[in-house]
């Protein structure tokens, strides 16, 4: 009897071990699986910098349009009570201190950053970065490099809205210094340096200040302010100096013109209209311009071929009808010097053909989104749309004068044709309504 109840006692105490050890088997191998992906690691493999100390405000432009922020070189994932030590393999390329963090470029050139990890008197490397280290180079705009006599800059709003400068300092050295030197006197252009603080001179708006703020965080940015007081082509030379050494990076040219027609003849479409600016190019700012039509009949607009409008603060000419007429531009006043004169031609651009998708649409009694598309060629003609129902107490047709669209209102079941009329060009289509 007591034989059996040793073997029981033995035999109960084997199965709770094997459970215990089935339970282990299924929950101990999940948890060592998620510890192993903790395994400490660099935080970047490559790293491309310009030379000097590199900080969270310092950026560079890595290419003409793409702008570069200083990042650490730090451990992602470290272990604690372990220690981590940077080391460069080129002290007179790069720099860097023991414990990580921004990295210093000492000349143009590659070199590699060793991260070892010390746990329990055991080293072991955590990875490597390696690092090109560049010098300032100058890009300048193709295009962009032509305005009006006055003033103008690149600011965060330019940053922000991709404008073209012109000209960038690609691996600009955050510890240099840049100078502009123009050839002449009347051209004159400096460096503007930019952070968060200053988006208040850039515009009123509380809602465009958090977007810029956002946009510029905690780095800098360089623009440029210049002054043209007379059309010319004038040459603008770049010099960086760096450890009481000063070298020319290169040089760009402004072209300045005075303030022209764009066009001596122009073709406005009766009906249309273009905003008076569309006539001239390179206006200058803070200088107002005056637009005259020549022999205007003040008494009764219809009799003029065209005549000025103001919309939203804009002043546009509308093309009234057929003819030509000649408006006359002037700068600082009524009486001031005459900029040129444009020639308008107002012309007509009959309908030549009119395009539907289909001879037969089917829609339903109360369908809200049902329209017939169309196109029209020339798609500018000055010839009016009308659209009309055989049927309106099937389908009702008109015209939303606000919204500038047609309207078609099913209202009960049945079949029309709808008629489409542009100038002297017709075409017909049938719609079934159903319930």
């Amino acid at each position: 009897m007591i034989s059996r109840m040793k073997s029981f006692t033995r035999l109960a105490v084997l199965m709770v071990l094997c459970c215990v050890l089935v339970a282990g088997n299924l929950v101990i191998p999940g948890k060592v699986a998620i510890a192993a992906t903790k395994k400490a690691t660099i935080s970047t493999t490559e790293m491309t910098i310009p030379i000097g100390k590199i900080s969270n405000k310092a950026s560079w432009n890595d290419n003409s349009w793409y702008l570069k922020n200083g990042e650490k070189l730090t451990v992602k994932n470290s272990i604690k009570g372990a220690t981590y030590q940077f080391t460069s393999s080129n002290t007179k390329v790069v720099k860097i201190d023991k414990t990580g963090g921004y990295l210093t470029g000492i000349k143009s050139g590659s070199a590699t950053i060793t991260c070892v990890q010390t746990y329990k008197n055991k080293k072991t490397t955590v990875g490597k970065c390696k690092v090109t280290v560049k010098n300032a180079t100058l890009t300048t705009s193709e295009y962009e490099n032509e305005f009006a006599v006055g003033k103008g800059e690149f600011n965060l709003d330019s940053y922000y809205s991709s404008s073209e400068p012109l000209y960038q300092i690609k691996y600009r050295n955050p510890d240099a210094s840049y100078s502009l030197t123009s050839d002449s006197k009347d051209f004159t252009i400096k460096e503007v340096k930019y952070d968060a603080s200053k988006v208040k001179d850039i515009t009123d708006s509380e809602e465009y200040q958090t977007v810029l703020k956002d946009f510029v965080a905690d780095r800098y940015l360089y623009g440029y302010q210049f002054n043209a007081e007379k059309a010319g082509v004038y040459t603008i030379t770049i010099k960086e100096t760096y450890n009481k050494k000063t070298k020319t990076l290169g040089s760009f040219k402004v072209e300045i013109k005075d303030t022209t027609i764009r066009e001596p003849k122009v073709e406005l479409l009766e009906g249309n209209s273009l905003n008076v600016f569309d006539l001239v190019s390179y206006t200058k700012e803070n200088t107002v311009y005056y637009f005259a039509i020549k022999d205007y009949d003040e008494t009764n607009d219809d009799n003029n071929v065209v005549y000025l409008e103001r919309r939203d603060n804009e002043l546009y000419l509308f093309g009234n009808k057929t003819g030509t007429a000649e408006v006359i531009v002037t700068e600082g006043s009524e009486q001031g010097p005459v900029i040129g004169t444009v020639t308008i031609t107002v012309i007509q651009a009959p309908c030549e053909s009119i395009y539907v998708d289909s001879n037969e649409y089917t829609t339903y009694v109360g369908d809200e989104y049902f329209y017939i598309y169309y196109e029209l060629e020339p798609w500018d003609t000055t010839d009016k749309v009308t659209i009309e129902s055989d049927k309106p107490d099937v389908l009702k047709v008109e015209y939303n004068q606000e919204e500038g669209y047609w309207v078609y209102t099913p209202l009960k079941a049945g079949k029309v044709t709808i008629t489409i009329k542009c100038g002297e060009q017709t075409v017909k289509c049938s719609v079934i309504v159903e319930e």
